[in-house]
């Protein structure tokens, strides 16, 4: 458990790491000399958050999202219930308040589950978070909140498209970038340095969005996006139809190199999917369509359930 009135830098490693991995970055973060960080709640404000209420923690505490609730927390005196995902428990849990990942709702509802009066919200975040999904989780009573965040902002930045008041905003070459005080103190540089990525206090994301005012809108990085016969395709829009409609099968979507479209869409499912595949195509331009079901043992995925689609690709292509 973080002691956080510590002034030492806890390092905390994902436990499917390989015993040398994990001996190898604790070493590096001890050469180095990690200072010290400064966590902002300003969450807690967000949702008028006290003592009183109780949160439950089904992230991992190594990732940034877990982290958070238990920071959330001890700033409050509040209680913290953690527990592996299992909906079913979940939706019985006596808590207030949780976070979680857009694939863990998708379970709440596909199960049809409905939560106890005690919930007020569930912050959802570590992906993107489809409008379907979302309405589908509020008409069985779930209080879900889009929320976007990043590890270099010490988690949630913004929640229903509105910036949180303790960071500053701006798009810069259509990539967005933030500053403020819970902003990451730096980074390790080729396993040798420990360096700061800011420019005068700014620092530069990988995410393509927009900002108007505190208003924040995120449309995804620019590995979501491909070309399909010089037509640009939003592969995160088309995450969101094949969630629709995969029900209980496990599958994603990929780009595949095309000699004539530059790139086209293929299916990847752990079982033959035609059905999917056929539901999917009468729900996206032509251009958008599936080309082909290459099955795999398993769909890569982190311990949030965030699809790896880049490892997918690479397990396809050998």
């Amino acid at each position: 458990m973080i002691d956080w009135t510590s002034e030492e830098t806890h390092v905390l490693l994902n436990p499917r790491m390989t015993a040398e991995e994990r001996t190898r970055l604790q070493r590096l973060a001890a050469s180095v000399g990690l200072p010290a960080h400064v966590w902002v709640a300003a969450v807690n404000s967000r949702l008028e958050s006290s003592a009183d209420d109780v949160w439950c923690c089904v992230l991992p505490m190594f990732h940034v999202g877990g982290m958070g609730i238990h920071a959330r927390a001890h700033l409050l005196g509040s209680r913290v219930v953690s527990m592996e995902w299992d909906p079913d428990a979940f939706a019985n849990a006596a808590v207030t308040l949780a976070s979680l990942v857009p694939a863990q709702v998708h379970d709440l509802v596909r199960m049809r589950l409905r939560p106890r009066r005690s919930l007020r919200a569930i912050l959802v975040g570590g992906g993107a978070f489809n409008r379907e999904l979302q309405e589908s989780a509020r008409t069985l009573g779930w209080p879900v909140l889009a929320s976007y965040g990043m590890t270099e902002c010490a988690s949630t930045v913004a929640v229903e498209n509105i910036l949180l008041p303790h960071l500053e905003a701006k798009s810069v070459d259509l990539r967005l970038a933030f500053r403020g005080a819970s902003l990451l103190t730096g980074w390790i540089v080729n396993d040798r340095s420990f360096e700061d990525p800011k420019v005068d206090g700014w620092f530069q994301s990988e995410d393509v969005g927009s900002v108007e005012g505190r208003i924040l809108r995120v449309e995804g990085r620019p590995a979501d996006f491909i070309k399909i016969g010089g037509e640009s395709v939003d592969l995160r829009r088309l995450d969101a139809i094949l969630d629709s409609v995969r029900g209980e099968i496990d599958a994603a979507l990929i780009p595949v190199s095309d000699s004539r479209l530059g790139q086209v869409v293929h299916l990847a499912s752990t079982i033959e999917s035609q059905s999917v595949i056929d539901a999917f195509n009468e729900r996206v331009l032509p251009f958008e369509r599936i080309r082909a079901n290459h099955l795999v043992a398993a769909i890569p995925r982190s311990s949030l359930g965030k699809l790896l689609r880049q490892t997918l690709v690479e397990m396809i292509a050998e």
